[in-house]
């Protein structure tokens, strides 16, 4: 029976220190990558892509798009997005929009929307077709990430508060589970 309690102490301090000593769980965003396949050369920002298979990929929670080759080992552009509302429904199948270059060069891509989402994400153009400028894009985005920002600067807070009276609340019963354990194996 010794043996048996000298293996529960040991247990639980195991797990007391792996609680009390783990770092910060990052939440984990889901993947949004969709496959595309361009019969006649397009445009992106700063680049035309020749005809070809690609996948365009959300990262950054959706303010960038990486756009890679089909075998996903070369990368073609990593670029600002903005989200975009065009679709009132949302589509079963992945959806890219394409428009008119300005310049009368290859279809531009404006757009492109993961399956089942009605909010794309829409690549920012040096010069839009609305004639507004890169700034004036950059300064609605800044507006519209103010507000998130302060949103989401509170929720840390909030949680922040939360994760530290958590913390304490399991140490202090880390702590005295372990001086339990302790009077079981002492006598």
């Amino acid at each position: 029976m010794n043996v048996y309690r000298k293996i529960t102490l040991a247990t639980l301090v195991v797990i007391a220190a792996a609680v009390v000593i783990t770092p910060n769980a990052h939440a984990q965003i889901l993947e949004e990558k969709v496959t595309v396949k361009f019969s006649e050369p397009v445009e992106i920002p700063g680049e035309v892509l020749p005809a070809g298979v690609y996948i365009f990929e959300a990262v950054e929670n959706g303010h960038t798009t990486r756009i890679v080759s089909a075998d996903e080992k070369k990368v073609y552009a990593t670029l600002l997005t903005m989200p975009d509302q065009l679709l009132t429904e949302p589509m079963d199948q992945a959806t890219v929009i394409l428009g008119e270059s300005p310049d009368g060069g290859p279809q531009r891509v404006t757009a492109w929307f993961y399956p089942g989402d009605s909010v794309g994400y829409q690549f920012i153009y040096a010069k839009t077709d609305s004639g507004k400028d890169l700034s004036s894009i950059m300064g609605s985005a800044a507006k519209a990430t103010g507000s998130a920002a302060t949103d989401t600067a509170k929720a840390v807070g909030a949680s922040s508060e939360f994760l530290g009276i958590y913390s304490a609340h399991i140490a202090a019963n880390s702590a005295r589970a372990i001086a339990r354990a302790a009077r079981y194996l002492v006598s």
